[in-house]
């Protein structure tokens, strides 16, 4: 069932307060025969009932989407920047509201939201600069004398985004304002745990004048995803996909564009390390990894997973972060003074619980858990208190080789620089690594030698809308962000005039 999305000047009147969300295709609310609830992690409330598509809210996405690409492919780049600066304004001027969603549907402290939904907005912003000069094609020399060839870069199509829930304003932006900039049309298909997020900001674009069409929100429970995400990966009408998520189910997607051979951009799941060696700044590096491996509570595709430490330095290294990790405040985000929230649900929480418990299971010498933080897991909510687990040098155990998804920081010492790089690279994953030293050539040698798509030297985050983002490996394929971001959602055509 359709009815009209009215615009409003006042589209900040709480989101949350409202007792049901429909979906949002053609800039109408769609309702469907069922629906779920998106719950709060800390409290186990629900935050809303939300509509729960399936296939035929699927291919009316579909339909919405190609009929908005047959006018929106040949729209002037200073009218789609113009789209990208109103919608970014209106999440801007509305960010407090969107950072308080955030936090209710998937926990990060408020604080962490708001900076999330300003790291969002920028996003849009350096697309819009960037298609203001439109996009970018090539005089070639002729390989005849009579030839005048050229190439240019066009929109591929309707594009599919499927966003996680760890980043759902920041994940949104990058993907479909490249998209959209692109001269595509969107169809964004949110996690389940964070549908709200997607259906304000599409609400926001509507206010801010985008056509019917141009993007798209379809929620849905995990199961119905994998009807939706079959149904948008092997559709004809769908040009390109763009997913972010775990590897097995990037792996699933892929496989499943295939047989239309469409493109497809994956930002998967990471095992990064994070190198301490002999003549890093202890302090700079600590305070790096604190917020490389902390923050969000350490549910992030980036977050530092391995940490490296040279054992000349290792027990300084370990006091000290220890140190910090014990003055961490755990809790509820929304409350004051919270620097870690509860994980995303009670399946995150066992995950973490089940890796720690297997590792100090093996009953391995010198592994050792250590956490100074009081704050205790209540049963019934998924809080798990920061904690440190020394490994030293058992570098084989189980959660050397998975990604942890939390707050537990595992250490592992290493005796030489080679010795750190092969165990660097020891893993199917290569999104990030960070290193931490003072000596110029190391940090340059070490750079190259490790077999990831981003090198954090002497920095414990470096992302950024203007530095392009992605890994290698079993980590993606492809990149967003930088300049780019906006090269995945195009196709080149040759154009070859004979004199």
């Amino acid at each position: 069932m359709l009815h009209t999305l009215c615009r409003r000047s006042q589209t900040s009147v709480l989101i949350c307060h409202r007792l049901h969300h429909s979906a949002i295709i053609h800039n109408l609310n769609v309702e469907t025969e069922s629906s779920f609830h998106s719950i709060n992690p800390a409290t186990g409330q629900s935050v809303g009932n939300v509509s729960n598509c399936s296939k035929d809210e699927t291919l009316s996405a579909i339909q919405s989407a190609k009929d908005c690409f047959k006018v929106y492919k040949s729209s002037l780049h200073s009218s789609r920047a113009k789209l990208l600066i109103d919608w970014a304004d209106l999440i801007m001027k509305n960010n407090k509201e969107l950072a308080k969603i955030v936090t209710m549907e998937m926990g990060k402290p408020l604080a962490e939201s708001l900076g999330e939904v300003n790291y969002a907005t920028s996003f849009l912003y350096h697309f819009a600069a960037q298609i203001r000069s439109g996009l970018t094609g090539e005089v070639l020399t002729p390989g005849m004398a009579h030839w005048r060839p050229v190439n240019i870069k066009q929109p591929v199509g309707p594009v599919v985004t499927i966003t996680p829930w760890n980043f759902p304003v920041a994940m949104v932006t990058r993907k479909a304002g490249a998209a959209i900039a692109a001269g595509c049309s969107v169809i964004n298909a949110p996690s389940e745990d964070t549908p709200l997020v997607s259906l304000y900001m599409a609400k926001l674009a509507v206010e801010a004048g985008f056509p019917p069409g141009l993007f798209n929100v379809i929620p849905s429970t995990i199961e119905n995803k994998r009807i939706i995400g079959k149904v948008l990966c092997e559709h004809i009408d769908v040009a390109a996909l763009s997913f972010t998520g775990s590897t097995p189910v990037g792996k699933l997607l892929s496989k499943q564009c295939s047989d239309t051979v469409k493109r497809v951009h994956l930002e998967l799941g990471g095992n990064a390390p994070l190198i301490v060696f002999e003549s890093a700044d202890i302090n700079r590096a600590v305070d790096g990894t604190m917020l490389a491996k902390f923050r969000n509570a350490g549910q992030a595709c980036n977050a530092a997973n391995r940490i490296l430490v040279h054992k000349s330095v290792y027990a300084e290294f370990v006091e000290k972060l220890a140190k910090k990790v014990a003055k961490l405040k755990m809790g509820n985000g929304l409350d004051k003074g919270i620097s870690v929230g509860p994980l995303v649900n009670s399946k995150a929480h066992t995950k973490v619980t089940s890796l720690v418990e297997s590792t100090l299971a093996l009953n391995t010498t010198n592994v050792e858990l250590i956490t100074e933080n009081q704050d205790v897991n209540d049963g019934e909510h998924p809080f798990y208190s920061p904690a440190i687990l020394s490994c030293r040098e058992n570098n084989e155990l189980p959660i050397f080789h998975e990604e942890i998804f939390g707050p537990v920081a595992s250490l592992f010492s290493f005796d030489t620089e080679t010795e750190a790089v092969e165990m660097a690279n020891n893993t199917r994953y290569g999104l990030q690594a960070y290193i931490f030293t003072q000596e110029l050539s190391q940090a340059w040698r070490v750079s190259e030698n490790l077999e990831c798509g981003m090198v954090a030297v002497n920095e414990g985050a470096i992302s950024s809308a203007n530095n392009p983002f992605g890994g290698w490996k079993e980590s993606g394929i492809g990149r967003e962000a930088g300049h780019l971001g906006i090269d995945e959602f195009t196709e080149d055509k040759l154009i070859c005039f004979g004199l």
